[in-house]
């Protein structure tokens, strides 16, 4: 397959591997859809012309179409594609981060490291400067990272871990970029319920040797799924209110559209217990955001602002 292309660094190969990938694992994709996939790469202006032959022959000798006009594969086996450069030097930019030391294993690090010890990193840490907010409750340094490495291993593990002498049953990581906190979410077996629980303020977290109850994964999605919402907010595109909104709800599923006004449609998908956050995060925006929906989110809005507004009169 590569001697269709330069080399494995193609771009243009690396999409093609991960649409062989995607139709091995059952996914239903047309030959138009293969080609608008090709033309929304950023190198495709780069590539020689004719514009569509190149790309339609490839296509041609990749895939074949059934009836349904669905393409299918020549090549049965998924295709593990070799990192690029800039993949390995974003790796060897986090291997030398100690921020980061609790993602990996010390061993696993340590041999990764000597893999790539002769590739640059993609930056280096003296080119950025991260803006921590005032009063945060998380902890610093080495003892934040010791707390995250042992919840971390006990996520891999599907391990239960002892905190200050009680069970817990870690079920997520999250981490909340606009704050830099991190939380962890538990299954409460006495509660029933999911619990979000700031990484910051556990203390004397120890592994454990027990395995999370079989049954937990399911009763967690079952809960977390049944206690979700959505809101949707207009965003105005003045003081950075656009960039502002995806570092503040960068840790939450959402989707986003441009309209013809200019405007952003933003939706944000999020848990119900964090709807105190939510509303603050919409608070610190101010007028650039609009909440559309839900009318509940809506109301509590308004009586805020009456509320401020009444202070001041």
């Amino acid at each position: 397959m590569r001697t269709l292309f330069d080399s494995s660094k193609n771009p243009l190969f690396r999409l093609m591997c991960r649409l062989v990938n995607e139709i091995n694992s059952g996914a239903k994709l047309t030959r138009k859809e293969i080609r608008n996939r090709i033309f929304s790469m950023p190198e495709f202006i780069y590539f020689e012309a004719p514009e569509t032959e190149k790309e339609e022959n490839i296509i041609d000798t990749l895939f074949d179409f059934d009836e349904n006009g669905f393409a299918k594969n020549h090549i049965r086996q998924s295709v593990t594609l070799p990192p690029n450069d800039v993949e390995i030097g974003f790796l060897k930019t986090m291997l030398e981060d100690d921020e980061v030391n609790f993602l990996l294993p010390d061993d696993l690090r340590k041999k990764l490291s000597e893999r790539i010890e002769n590739f640059i990193p993609l930056y280096g840490s003296k080119n950025w400067h991260k803006l921590r907010p005032k009063n945060t409750e998380e902890p610093e340094g080495k003892i934040l990272s010791d707390k995250l490495s042992v919840l971390v291993e006990a996520l891999r593990k599907r391990s239960e871990i002892s905190c200050a002498g009680k069970k817990i049953i870690p079920c997520r990581l999250e981490y909340d970029f606009s704050s830099d906190k991190y939380f962890l979410l538990t299954w409460s077996e006495e509660k029933n319920i999911v619990e979000k629980i700031p990484v910051g303020k556990l203390e004397k977290i120890l592994p454990t040797e027990k395995n999370i109850p079989a049954d937990v994964e399911e009763k967690f999605q079952k809960f977390y799924s049944t206690n979700t919402a959505e809101i949707s907010l207009s965003v105005r595109n003045t003081r950075n209110a656009v960039e502002r909104c995806f570092a503040l709800f960068g840790m939450y599923e959402k989707k986003a559209r441009f309209q013809d006004d200019g405007t952003y449609l933003l939706t944000v998908e999020y848990f119900k217990p964090d709807e105190e956050e939510i509303l603050e995060k919409i608070f610190s925006l101010g007028a650039a955001v609009t909440v559309l929906s839900p009318k509940n989110i809506r109301e509590r809005i308004i009586k805020k602002f009456v509320a401020i507004k009444n202070l001041y009169q």
